[in-house]
């Protein structure tokens, strides 16, 4: 199965991957691939850099759904015809807790009790996982709209790419009964008094959360629960659904990854964590490739008009270099930088034969080379969806 395959037969794409290997960028691509085969296509970021915008041709990204203007895509790829859709949006982590508890939330009262609650405005932003499982509801949330036909996400980087996996497992765990029950005792919400008893540990701990938070945490903690108690069975349900969602035909996890060795020792104890966790790898796009074949075969050998003789490897690039008028200083310095880049080249291409061995044959794989050039518009992220998308 080929990439085009993995984009062609999945509704919901999942890009995941270390930083700095074009993640991002292989995102919005992907995405563009599927407006450019005539369907509709939405990528949407929960990184708040503005690498997302700027491939897209965009200045920047606002909370919501931003569509791409056709003639642009039309422009992207001369002679396309029958082409879609492209929708781009970032998440606004905040704002999509905040729906997310009016979606959830019984009545107006309940609502509003959650969201002015300080130890929530804390949560909303700092609990560990929290963007994440944003990102997943939204996902869950566009995909069950019915407005797109392909949803891209682009993921943080690795280090926190297991947070984005467990995030749902995570927030049923912190929303469990058994433990939320001990804050929601009538006790508990009259604040510090109730626990002039308690051990010196509970008083300890209770102290740091207040000193770090600022908050009256007892109290606030307590409120926030009993306001929740009335949200956890809708919560619970559409955790089950959101997982069903990831571990569902329909989606595809695509690793976006690089030929340094320290990626790929990443890319693989990551690889390996997807399938402990029971998700499957669709697809590994290798980006940033050091490869050109062309330069390569151009540098084997050049056989003289007459016949007479055949200059090879270093000596054809010093002849061609001096036929244009440069100095041997020159074409001695342009020989050592090209060797140097096959040398990097030959160690790349044993890196990833390495990583490939490693995965299952029914894993896709495509190798993109380094462009040279940061994409900043469409017509180079069409280059690029076609690399992808064809090898």
């Amino acid at each position: 199965m080929s990439l085009r395959d993995v984009i062609a037969e999945h509704r919901l794409i999942v890009c995941v991957g270390s930083g700095g290997v074009g993640k991002t960028t292989t995102a919005a691509a992907i995405a563009l691939e599927g407006a450019l085969s005539g369907r509709r296509s939405m990528v949407l970021t929960i990184d708040p850099a503005k690498r997302l915008a700027q491939s897209l041709g965009l200045v920047s990204l606002h909370p919501g759904i931003q569509e791409i203007d056709a003639a642009k895509l039309e422009a992207a790829r001369p002679g396309t015809t029958g082409i879609g859709s492209l929708g781009a949006g970032m998440l606004d982590q905040k704002s999509a807790w905040d729906d997310f508890i009016s979606r959830h939330a019984p009545n107006e009262e309940t609502r509003d009790t959650i969201l002015r609650n300080e130890f929530y405005q804390h949560l909303s932003q700092s609990f560990a996982g929290s963007a994440e499982y944003m990102a997943i509801e939204e996902l869950c949330r566009i995909h069950e709209s019915g407005r797109y036909d392909l949803i891209v996400l682009d993921t943080p980087p690795t280090r926190h790419a297991l947070d984005f996996l467990e995030a749902p497992r995570r927030l049923e765990d912190f929303l469990d009964k058994s433990v939320v029950g001990w804050f929601v005792r009538p006790s508990a919400s009259v604040g510090w008094r109730a626990w002039k008893t308690a051990s010196r540990t509970v008083r300890f701990l209770f102290d740091r959360i207040e000193d770090a938070t600022g908050l009256q945490a007892l109290a606030q903690i307590s409120d926030f629960f009993v306001a929740m108690e009335q949200l956890f069975d809708g919560i619970n349900e559409r955790g089950q659904r959101v997982r069903t969602l990831l571990e569902g035909d329909d989606t595809a996890f695509v690793l976006v990854a690089g030929p340094d060795e320290q990626i790929l020792g990443e890319s693989e104890a990551f690889a390996q964590r997807m399938q402990d966790l029971g998700v499957s790898l669709r697809g590994v796009v290798m980006n940033r490739v050091h490869t050109d074949e062309s330069l390569r075969k151009q540098g084997e050998r050049d056989e003289e008009p007459d016949g007479e003789f055949v200059l090879t490897g270093d000596e054809h690039i010093r002849r061609a270099i001096i036929e244009e008028g440069g100095s041997a200083e020159l074409a001695d310095w342009l020989i050592r930088t090209f060797r140097d880049g096959e040398r990097i080249a030959d160690a790349e291409d044993l890196r990833r034969e390495s990583f490939e061995a490693g995965l299952p044959d029914d894993v896709a794989r495509v190798a993109v080379p380094e462009f040279g050039h940061d994409v900043h518009e469409l017509v180079d992220l069409a280059k690029v969806a076609e690399r992808i998308s064809h090898g």
